[in-house]
C-alpha cells in the first residue's frame, strides 16, 4: 500500500467532508447539544451535592446532639448515610439515576438504598438521560452514517472509482483511505466535549484532577474505536452496495438493531435468565432463615438459651442479673451477629444473580459493540452496578460498627437489674456516640472498576480487530464498476 496515494485519499474525505457547510452546521450542533447536557449535568450534579452535604451534616448533628440514651435505644434510633456521585456522572450517569443514594442504618435489619431518581421520573427516564455520553453513543453513530453512507457507492454510480484506481490508487488504499477520512472528522464531535467534562469535573471539588484525567485517557480511546466501527461499517455498507439509497437502508436498519433492539433485548434477556427476588421476598425469607438460627427478642429461644446457660456457668451464678456484663447487650451482639452472617450469605446469593446478568450484558459485547462501549463509558465515570456495590458494602461496615459498638456500649456500661421507680435510667454518656465517627464514602478506585471489567475492555478491542481484518477481506472484492 502506497502511503502516500493513502494519505491523499484521506485528506480528500475529510476536506470534503468540513468543506461542507451542512456537516458543520451539523456538528456545531451536536457539540451545542453536549455542551448544554454538560452544564445541566454540572448544574445537577452541584445541587445535589449542596443538598447531600446538608443533609449529611443535619443527620450527624441529630445524632451527636442526642442526650443522654440506653445505647439499645441510640442503635435503633439509627443513622442516615448518603452517597454522591462520582463527577464524571455529569458526563455518563449510568446507573446511578436508577440506584438509590441513601441509606437508613439500623440494628438488626439492613436496609436498601432508596430515592433514586428514576422513582420520581417518568416513563421516559426509560429511554435514556440526556447526557453527552447518550448523544456520542447513540445519536453521532446514526450522524456517521448519514455522512458516510455514500463515500464508496456513490463514487461507483459516477464512475470515479475506476479513475482513482486507474491513477494508481488500489482497493485497499481506497477503502482504507475512505474510512480513515470519515473517523478523522468523526473525531470532530469527540475531541472537544473531553476537555469540558474535564473542567466541569474538576470545578465540581469532589475528586482529585489527577483522577479524573485518568479515567477521561480510558474514555477517550475507547470511544475512538467505538467510531471506528461504525465508520468502517459505515464504508463496507457502502462499498457493497449497488445503489446510495440501499446503503443508507441497511445502516439506519444496523443502528436500529445495534443501538436500541439489541441493548433491550439483552437486558430483558439478563432478567429472565437469572430472575431475582423482589425486596419484600427477599426479605422475607432473610427473616425466616434468622429467625431459624435464634431470634435474639424471644427469651426461649433455644439457641440464646443455650448462650444463657454457658454464661451462668462460666461465671458461676444462677441469675443473669449476678453476671458482671449486661446480659442483654451480649444477646443483642449475637443477634446482630447472626443476622448479619445470614443477610451477608443471602446478599452474596442474591449479587450473584446479578453479577451473571452483567457478566451476561458484557459477553453481549461481542456481538455489539454498543453494549461494549456503555459499560467501559459507565464503568470508567464510576456510575456502574459494581461502584454501588462498593456503596453498600461500605455502608453495611459502617451499619454493622455501629450496632456493635451500642452493644458493647450496653455489655459495659449497663447494669442488669432494671432501675427502680425513682431512680436515674439505664443510660450511657452522650459522648459515647458523638465520639462515633461519622460515615464517608469513597469512590471506587479507577482500578477496581476496569478490574470488573476486563470483558468489556478485551470486546473493545476484539472490534478494533474485526474492523481491521473485515477491511482488508473486502478491499479484495471491491467492485469499482
Amino acid at each position: 500500500m502506497a502511503f502516500s496515494n493513502l494519505k491523499l485519499i484521506v485528506r480528500k474525505t475529510r476536506q470534503d467532508l468540513v468543506k461542507s457547510r451542512q456537516n458543520m452546521l451539523i456538528v456545531t450542533a451536536v457539540l451545542l447539544l453536549c455542551f448544554l447536557s454538560i452544564g445541566i449535568g454540572f448544574t445537577k450534579y452541584e445541587d445535589t451535592s449542596l443538598k447531600v452535604n446538608q443533609y449529611r451534616k443535619e443527620t450527624r448533628e441529630n445524632w451527636q446532639h442526642r442526650p443522654d440514651k440506653h445505647p439499645h435505644r441510640m442503635a435503633h434510633y439509627g443513622y442516615l448515610v448518603f452517597r454522591i456521585g462520582h463527577p464524571l456522572s455529569i458526563f455518563d450517569n449510568g446507573l446511578d439515576e436508577y440506584l438509590g443514594n441513601v441509606i437508613f442504618l439500623e440494628a438488626h435489619k439492613q436496609n436498601t438504598a432508596n430515592l433514586s431518581e428514576a422513582g420520581s421520573s417518568g416513563v421516559l427516564v426509560r429511554f435514556g438521560s440526556f447526557t453527552s455520553a447518550f448523544i456520542l453513543q447513540s445519536i453521532v453513530p446514526l450522524i456517521i452514517i448519514f455522512l458516510g453512507f455514500a463515500l464508496v457507492v456513490r463514487e461507483r454510480e459516477d464512475a470515479t472509482l475506476k479513475i482513482l484506481n486507474v491513477q494508481g490508487a488500489s482497493e485497499r488504499e481506497i477503502i482504507w483511505g475512505k474510512i480513515i477520512g470519515l473517523w478523522q472528522f468523526s473525531l470532530f464531535f469527540l475531541l472537544p466535549v473531553l476537555p469540558v467534562i474535564f473542567i466541569a469535573a474538576v470545578l465540581s471539588g469532589t475528586a482529585a484532577a489527577t483522577d479524573i484525567l485518568v479515567r477521561l485517557i480510558v474514555i477517550l480511546p475507547s470511544y475512538m474505536i467505538y467510531y471506528f466501527f461504525f465508520c468502517t461499517l459505515t464504508v463496507l455498507i457502502s462499498a457493497n452496495s449497488r445503489i446510495s439509497s440501499s446503503a443508507l437502508i441497511s445502516l439506519i436498519g444496523c443502528w436500529l438493531l445495534l443501538v436500541i433492539f439489541l441493548p433491550k433485548g439483552i437486558q430483558f434477556s439478563a432478567q429472565n435468565l437469572y430472575p431475582t427476588p423482589s425486596r419484600i421476598a427477599f426479605e422475607t425469607i432473610v427473616e425466616k432463615d434468622i429467625l431459624k438460627v435464634g431470634d435474639s427478642h424471644n427469651p426461649d429461644d433455644p439457641h440464646f438459651k443455650h448462650i444463657k446457660d454457658s454464661l451462668l456457668a462460666k461465671y458461676n451464678v444462677k441469675t443473669t442479673d449476678e453476671l458482671p456484663i449486661n446480659y442483654g447487650g451480649f444477646v443483642m451482639k449475637e443477634g446482630e451477629r447472626i443476622s448479619s452472617t445470614i443477610y451477608g450469605s443471602h446478599l452474596k446469593s442474591l449479587r450473584l444473580k446479578y453479577d451473571r446478568q452483567q457478566k451476561l450484558n458484557e459477553i453481549s459485547g461481542f456481538l455489539n459493540p454498543v453494549m461494549s462501549i456503555k459499560n467501559l463509558s459507565m464503568s470508567a465515570s464510576g456510575t456502574d452496578y459494581f461502584s454501588y456495590q462498593q456503596f453498600q458494602e461500605q455502608s453495611e461496615n459502617y451499619r454493622y460498627k455501629l450496632a456493635q459498638h451500642m452493644n458493647d456500649l450496653q455489655i459495659e456500661n449497663i447494669s442488669n437489674i432494671k432501675p427502680a421507680p425513682g431512680e436515674k435510667p439505664a443510660v450511657v454518656s452522650k459522648e459515647n456516640w458523638q465520639k462515633f465517627p461519622d460515615f464517608k464514602y469513597e469512590f471506587t478506585s479507577l482500578n477496581e472498576s476496569i478490574t470488573d471489567q476486563v470483558i468489556s475492555l478485551t470486546s473493545i478491542i476484539f472490534w478494533l480487530l474485526l474492523c481491521v481484518v473485515l477491511i482488508e477481506f473486502n478491499a479484495k472484492n471491491l467492485k469499482l464498476i
